[in-house]
């Protein structure tokens, strides 16, 4: 079934056929008409700061056009990175800006979005022998850089390795450090980072998953 989900912060868009069982009982939203007039408005509401709840576009049809529809309203970038497992159980996360995060970077011309992932941990935590186990589900996100407003497309993949060497933050990136967290200790950790990536790791059963 075809869907898109925008975060804007901890509140999000989603673009699709609205069935009820694909939410949480627990969240909030309102589930509108999707039209193009509805789309203009929430992206100008997101780029004066006023979007502030959950919001479902129900459409049947045309999901693909009123998503692009959207998508032209921003500067789109496309990025990569990895959830990376250790055989310890452990994962690998980063702080930037005082916000834990997985490592993640833009995708260069004509690189494949896997290779820029594998690329990218390793340039931000010095970690290697890395092996892609899986594709997870594309992230969209929105933030504002400078005076203009982005749509980040972020490819993510689950990745194992054995690396004991040292953790090398790219601070040049503004990363503040590197660490090795334990998987029960992950939940704690994820209170401390985006909506987006609690989302990515509950819904594509990361802990639930561990075959490697």
């Amino acid at each position: 079934m075809q869907m898109y989900k925008v975060f804007i912060n901890d509140k999000w868009i989603f673009f699709g056929d609205f069935q009820k069982n694909q939410f949480s009982e627990n969240e909030e939203y309102e589930v509108l008409k999707c039209s193009k007039d509805i789309i203009y408005n929430f992206s100008v509401m997101i780029k004066t700061g006023s979007f502030d709840k959950n919001i479902i576009l129900d459409q049947a049809s045309d999901i693909q056009k009123s998503f692009d529809f959207f998508l032209k309203q921003f500067i789109v970038l496309e990025a990569a990175g990895g959830i990376v497992y250790h055989s310890n159980k452990s994962f690998l996360m980063i702080k930037r800006f005082g916000i834990w995060d997985f490592p993640k970077g833009k995708i260069e011309e004509n690189e494949k979005a896997d290779y820029s992932a594998l690329r990218e941990v390793n340039e931000e935590t010095g970690v290697d022998s890395l092996k892609i186990i899986r594709v997870l589900p594309i992230i969209y996100h929105t933030y504002r850089f400078g005076r203009e407003w982005v749509v980040k497309k972020t490819h993510w993949f689950l990745m194992h390795t054995d690396f004991n060497g040292i953790l090398i933050p790219q601070t040049e990136e503004d990363i503040q450090e590197v660490k090795w967290v334990s998987y029960l200790e992950l939940p704690e950790y994820l209170s401390n980072t985006y909506a987006s990536l609690n989302e990515l790791v509950i819904k594509a059963n990361i802990l639930g998953k561990l075959d490697t």
